[in-house]
Order: C-alpha cells, then sequence, then structure tokens
C-alpha cells in the first residue's frame, strides 16, 4: 500500500519579499489559509504546513540586518494591508494546528530568504533556522519536518544541531535534466497531463535527516499555459496526479504532492484541489492507500532502519 503526503509552503508576504506582489493576492491567501484547512477538514486528509517562522510571531524587534527586504521589513504595510496581515499570521498557524484532522506544523525558514542566496552566509543560514524553530517553540510547536525555501537544499548539518529530523528533498528526476527539457515536460503536463509524478523513495541521509523527496508541484505552469487548455474541461494536473495516485496505491513508495496556498488564484485552481483531495480519499476509502504528514514517513523510514540493523535472535 502507498501513501501520499501534501505539503504546503505557508509564506504569506515572506514569499515575496524580493518582488512586488499585489494586496489582493496577500488577501486572498489569508483567506486560502483557512479554504484548505476546511477541504483538508471535509476529507480528513491530514497535511504538512510548512510555515516561515515570523509568522509565529505577533510582533518583532529584530532589525533583520543583512535581509533582501531590507531592515525592519516586517514593519511595512502592502497597499491597504497592515504589516500584521503581511508579515505575522500565529491566529492563521492556530487555526491550523487546531484543525478537526490533526495536520503537522513544520519549518520554512524564518524570514524565507533562501539559503543559497548571493547574501547568505552560515551565520545568516544558522539564523534563519534556530529563529524558526525558535519562534515555533514559544508558540508550542516542536517541529521535526523543515520544507527549504524556494527548494534550494543547502545547511541540513544545521537543521539536524536544531532537532530538525526530516526535509522535503527535491525530486532528483527533474533536477539532473537540462533546463530545456524541464520546460518540455511542464509543456507536456500542461498539454497531456504526463509524465505521471514519480513514486519516491524517502531515505536516511548522511546527516541522519530523511529526506521525503518532493513528487510534483501541484501549480507547475502558469495562466499562460492554463488558459488554452481550460477550453478542454479537463484539469490535465487533476489527470497527471490521479495518475500517479492510481500508480503509487499498487506501490510501497510515496507520492508527495506540494503547493502554496498562494496558489490558489481561480475558480478553476479551487476546482483542481478538491478533485485531487477528493480522488485520494475515494481511493483511501477503498483500502489502497494511505495519507501521512512528513514526520509520519520519517518515523516510518526510521522504524524500518531499526528492523534491518536489529540483530535476529537465535535460539
Amino acid at each position: 500500500m502507498g501513501t501520499v503526503v501534501i505539503s504546503l509552503d505557508a509564506e504569506l508576504g515572506w514569499g515575496f519579499h524580493d518582488r512586488e506582489v499585489p494586496e489582493s493576492l496577500l488577501r486572498d491567501t489569508r483567506d486560502n489559509w483557512l479554504h484548505l484547512r476546511d477541504l483538508f477538514d471535509a476529507y480528513e486528509v491530514p497535511a504538512t504546513w510548512a510555515v516561515t517562522g515570523h509568522l509565529f510571531l505577533d510582533s518583532c524587534l529584530d532589525s533583520h540586518r543583512n535581509h533582501p527586504a531590507g531592515e525592519r521589513c516586517c514593519q511595512r504595510p502592502v497597499g491597504d494591508l497592515e504589516a500584521d496581515d503581511v508579515w505575522y499570521g500565529p491566529e492563521l498557524v492556530e487555526e491550523v494546528a487546531t484543525a478537526d484532522v490533526d495536520h503537522e506544523i513544520a519549518g520554512h525558514g524564518f524570514t524565507h530568504v533562501h539559503l543559497d542566496h548571493e547574501r547568505m552566509t552560515d551565520e545568516f543560514a544558522i539564523r534563519e533556522i534556530e529563529n524558526c524553530a525558535r519562534a515555533a517553540a514559544e508558540r508550542g510547536h516542536d517541529l521535526s519536518s523543515f520544507v527549504f525555501p524556494v527548494n534550494k537544499v543547502r545547511h541540513r548539518d544545521v537543521l539536524a544541531e536544531n532537532g530538525f529530523e526530516c526535509y522535503r528533498g527535491v525530486n532528483r528526476l527533474l533536477e539532473d535534466r537540462g533546463t530545456l527539457e524541464r520546460q518540455l515536460t511542464k509543456v507536456s503536463s500542461a498539454v497531456v497531463g504526463k509524465p505521471t509524478p514519480p513514486i519516491v523513495e524517502p531515505h536516511v541521509d548522511e546527516y541522519g535527516l530523511v529526506n521525503v523527496p518532493a513528487s510534483v508541484y501541484l501549480f507547475n505552469f502558469g495562466q499562460e499555459y492554463e488558459k488554452p487548455f481550460s477550453a478542454l474541461g479537463e484539469d490535465p494536473v487533476v489527470r497527471q496526479v490521479e495518475a500517479g495516485i492510481d500508480a503509487v496505491a499498487n506501490d510501497d513508495g510515496v507520492l508527495h504532492l506540494w503547493l502554496h496556498p498562494h496558489n490558489l488564484r481561480t475558480s478553476a485552481h479551487h476546482r483542481r484541489l478538491r478533485s485531487i483531495v477528493r480522488y485520494v480519499d475515494r481511493r483511501r476509502t477503498a483500502g489502497d492507500l494511505q495519507v501521512k504528514t512528513m514526520a509520519e514517513v520519517a518515523d516510518d523510514v526510521r522504524r524500518r532502519e531499526r528492523t534491518r540493523v536489529e540483530p535476529v535472535e537465535t535460539a
């Protein structure tokens, strides 16, 4: 029996600290946290919410020195949105943590500066990881899983030193392809819903962390691809993911789906996610599938590793 994992990069304004973002997108994103919580509740689907650490705060005195968005960036409003609605979100985290479904709260850096950024130093990276864990702990969340901002997997040793046990790794099948091949794969996904997302095998890395690789990003192509194919009446991403769910149902591996709350910009996006979650629930009800968080998958991997190394008792 295979496993489906759904992880979300929950960032609010921090996901756009390096660019201008429409005020309406940020306002809708806050609503989307609640829409997603309600959707997962309706189908009893647990997810891993990777939260940017600053969102655990309700105030901040940090100067954010050397931050690409500038010092005291967390005091800056966006349009008519107050700074509290852009850079802080403890009430949203609490809505997820107290949902009917037992979601996992995970880490996503402290201010979403990716760990391969030109301004990133070892000291900066340590602050990003340590402060994320600390801010969560002060709200009563002991983080186990980590999602690297912009999927730049770096400084895993610092993760291990700060008590993290697993992370979302990069899909190596796509990483090893060149830029042109990745673009062709994206277009193919948009046109025919292929290829089937890869089934991944989580494993323990050299730092003792469990790598739970991604299989597919649910919003991998933008509106330039969506609009021409929406007239066909069937979402190619739904078709692609359903094929992946069918494949993992006959496998012992993991299908790891991921998205951002801010991806849900249109009614078609909401329909896409609802269709996928509904199909996951259908296959699970049929007994073909299980749904787990990243931390639960990591626990399974460690349990299997212990079983392999434990000596067999002889009479």
